[in-house]
Formats: C-alpha cells, sequence, structure tokens
C-alpha cells in the first residue's frame, strides 16, 4: 500500500514526465518570459504627464453592513525623466457616505487613493512567482497563472528530487500542477498571496490580475485608452481592504470611469 507521501511522489514524477517538457512552438507562440519581459518593459519610456477625471461607485463591507458610495476625483499620471518609474496620483473630492461612517472619511478616501496609486506594485510580485501560461484566450491574450516560488520549493523538496529545484521547465510544470483547485490545500499559505493569475496581451498590457490570499481574492479588471498614444485607464474594478480603527475591516470593491484624459497639456473631451 503507498501511503500519502508515496503517492505525492509518482504523481509529482507523471506531473514533471507530462508537462516538464516544453511545447511544440505552435501551442504557445509567444514564450511565458517574453510576455513576462514586456509586462516591465516600457516601450517608450520617455516623460509624459496625463490626467483624468473619474467618478463611480464603491461597494463598501463591514461588520454592521454594506453600503453603496459615490467617489468622484481626480488623477494624474506622469514620468519625470526619460526612463525614470511611472508615477500615479489620485485624488478624491467627493465620498458621499452615511452617516455612521462619516467619521471615518479620511480612511476610506485614503483605502481608495492607495489602492490605485499601488496596483503597479501588484505586477512585480510576479518575481517571486514560478509563472506559465495557462490559458490561450481570442484576440491575442493570455491568461498567466503561477504559485509562489517558494511554495512550489516546499512541495519539490517534500515529494521531488532536489536535482529539480533549478530546473526551469520542471518548476513550471509543478506551478501548474499546484495551480489547479484541487491542490489549494498544498498551496493555502497566511501572509502574502500564494497564486496570481494575469490576463495580457501580446504587447504585455494586462487587463486582469488576481491575487489569492488565505483569507480571498483580491481582483483588478482594467480597460485602457489611448490618449497621445500612450495607454491610460479608461475603466477600472477593483477589490481593496483595510483595517480601520474603530469600526475594524472595510473591504471595498470600486468601479471607477475615467474621462477627459489630457496629454502633456492636449486634452480630448
Amino acid at each position: 500500500m503507498y501511503n500519502a507521501r508515496a503517492m505525492r511522489c509518482v504523481i509529482l514524477g507523471v506531473v514533471v514526465l507530462a508537462l516538464a517538457v516544453p511545447l511544440p512552438a505552435a501551442a504557445n507562440h509567444i514564450p511565458v518570459e517574453t510576455l513576462l519581459q514586456r509586462m516591465f518593459t516600457d516601450p517608450a519610456p520617455t516623460p509624459y504627464d496625463a490626467t483624468a477625471d473619474f467618478d463611480g461607485d464603491v461597494v463598501i463591507t463591514w461588520r454592521a453592513g454594506r453600503i453603496t458610495a459615490r467617489a468622484a476625483g481626480s488623477y494624474r499620471e506622469w514620468r519625470l525623466t526619460f526612463g525614470a518609474p511611472r508615477r500615479r496620483q489620485v485624488t478624491i473630492t467627493r465620498l458621499d457616505l452615511p452617516f455612521v461612517l462619516r467619521p471615518f472619511e479620511g480612511n476610506l478616501k485614503s483605502l481608495i487613493e492607495q489602492r490605485i496609486e499601488r496596483e503597479e506594485g501588484a505586477l512585480s510580485l510576479l518575481d517571486d512567482y514560478d509563472v506559465f501560461i495557462a490559458e490561450e484566450l481570442p484576440n491575442g491574450r493570455y491568461v498567466l497563472g503561477a504559485v509562489r516560488k517558494d511554495i512550489v520549493t516546499d512541495v519539490m523538496q517534500r515529494y521531488g528530487r532536489a536535482s529539480d529545484l533549478k530546473d526551469v521547465n520542471v518548476r513550471r510544470a509543478i506551478a501548474k500542477w499546484l495551480y489547479l483547485p484541487r491542490q489549494r490545500e498544498l498551496v493555502t499559505r497566511p501572509g502574502g498571496p500564494y497564486i496570481v493569475t494575469a490576463v495580457v496581451d501580446e504587447q504585455g498590457t494586462y487587463y486582469g490580475l488576481q491575487l489569492i490570499y488565505d483569507w480571498g481574492p483580491v481582483g483588478t479588471e482594467l480597460d485602457w485608452a489611448n490618449v497621445g498614444g500612450r495607454l491610460i485607464w479608461r475603466e477600472v474594478k477593483m477589490d481593496a481592504a483595510m483595517d480601520v480603527r474603530g469600526i475594524g475591516r472595510v473591504e471595498g470593491k470600486m468601479s471607477l470611469r475615467f474621462s477627459n484624459h489630457c496629454f502633456n497639456g492636449s486634452c480630448r473631451r
């Protein structure tokens, strides 16, 4: 009789044999390495300054219930010098809240502002993950799946071979197997997200990002406008969460629309 550990070893062996061999070029005509490089390389790293107005709804959930607030404000995105990091700034000018939440208006504004301004940083998490192409979608889009590297390493050390730890193809094969819903007991960990899913196109533009924590998922969906030859947000849907002193954990689901885009002083109304 095989014990559980032996069965895991057998399964991992089968997974490696089935998935670790590189796929024919026709199966995924853009390698995952290329997609990742394009996601993190700006083809036009020149200085610019873009602004927009936004408005939308924020569904706020806390221990006492759920309300829908109306939010509006201004958005700025810029790069100061050639090759410098891109910056984002959000200023909320209106946030309609029920009376019970008005004392915490500043906290809730920070929740929304910080979530938008730090969205770019969520992508940088992928450096700490074994990433693979989970699915090829129509219109040149791809679903990238990713499992945190320390989790992949832990599973391989427990059930696999130490000699495979530095083999990129083997690691991706194991990550792809661990990414399946039926393996969640092996990958669920406290702390940072243990699984990441991103939807990107051939140019590396991302349209969706989901981070799965042991307490639940946090997601982003993006639609882009081409303004002055640069892609700027047109619509964004985001999940957010933070602990607010006095009311506990607050979660928000934002649906914001951006308009009146201006690029280097030229506006599109």
